[in-house]
């Protein structure tokens, strides 16, 4: 059996292959591209060699590229990496040495690989955020431009009215220009956000697994499809409590001898999963419909803060998706005792 272990870069990738005792078979420093990929595998057979890399940026489409010529690759978790993190002497070569040692000794951290489908989801889903964030960067920009020049907006959102009501105060020519520029902006991203959002809804109705997360209250085809691209299979999921760490809903524990703690909510998570678990539990909360959620939070609210109660509804939204996942059944409101 061979080992190869590929240190991955933007522009190139330096690759170490070793047998089986350890022994370097070939390094070769090459571009990126399949034909320099397929060139340096052609050497090796499929069925007895092994391929491993680190997650980076560009792992994606050099990964799939090595799945086609039927090799088994492991995509290493670099955070977990320490062999490699915590080298005092760091080269591409070494690196790539070390990926191919820790295949060798089958001790890989490996980070979970979803299909291309999900793979596919998850970028439209990350780019909507994306889109979102840099709209939401504009709208600051343009609240602070009207603060500067002390203009109170009487509207809660830059509605049409708001930006009409906005170009009827301004007077300073150069000012109206400025507030021009950043609503013309604005409106590209709306446009662009409402393009991604249409697209992810007929994704939604056709997917099964958002079709039960939106019998949740609360829960559109939006939130769902975010949801279900970061779990992907929920079969790599034993019990609930595994999907809660994943999504970072349980506290830190520290333990030594006799003494436990329990401190904050683990950071080695999805934060993606959390993020959107979390967003989903204040929309659950504030329907008008009534659940058992609602009763939950309002419960919480009367010993906790607002923010440790949406935290805890978080973490029974995430076990009550598992279960529906699991199972394959609607949203089935419940009793908390």
């Amino acid at each position: 059996m061979n080992y190869i272990g590929m240190d991955i870069h933007k522009q190139f990738t330096v690759a170490v292959a070793k047998d089986e005792f350890g022994n370097k078979i070939i390094e070769e420093k090459f571009e990126n591209n399949k034909e320099n990929i397929v060139k340096f595998l052609s050497v090796f057979h499929s069925n007895e060699t092994k391929v491993v890399m680190e997650s980076t940026c560009v792992w994606q489409y050099i990964y799939d590229i090595i799945d086609e010529q039927g090799f088994e690759t492991k995509l290493s978790n670099p955070g977990r990496t320490k062999a490699i993190a915590c080298a005092r002497m760091k080269t591409d070569s070494i690196d790539a040495n070390t990926l191919a040692d820790l295949l060798r000794a089958n001790l890989v951290a490996e980070s979970y690989v979803p299909n291309k489908d999900i793979r596919n989801l998850r970028d439209v889903v990350r780019q909507r955020k994306s889109l979102v964030k840099e709209r939401t960067q504009i709208k600051n920009k343009i609240h602070a431009c009207l603060n500067m020049h002390g203009i109170q907006l009487p509207f809660s959102t830059l509605c049409d009215k708001a930006i009409e009501w906005t170009f009827s105060e301004i007077e300073h020519t150069t000012f109206k220009t400025i507030i021009k520029v950043y609503i013309n902006i604005l409106e590209q991203f709306n446009a662009e956000i409402n393009i991604i959002d249409d697209k992810m809804e007929q994704i939604a109705l056709q997917d099964k697994q958002a079709n039960l997360l939106m019998t949740i209250p609360g829960i559109k085809s939006t939130r769902a499809l975010e949801i279900v691209s970061e779990i992907a299979d929920i079969s790599r999921f034993e019990t609930s409590g595994k999907l809660c760490s994943y999504a970072g809903l349980v506290p830190s524990i520290r333990q030594s001898g006799n003494t436990l703690r329990f401190g904050r909510l683990v950071q080695q998570s999805s934060r993606s999963l959390k993020n959107a678990l979390i967003e989903a539990s204040w929309n659950i909360v504030r329907v008008k419909e009534p659940n058992q959620l609602q009763v939950f939070y309002k419960k919480l609210c009367k010993k906790k803060s607002k923010q440790k109660a949406i935290c805890a509804v978080a973490r029974k939204l995430c076990c009550i998706i598992f279960a529906m996942l699991k199972k394959q059944e609607e949203f089935k409101d419940f009793i908390i005792l």
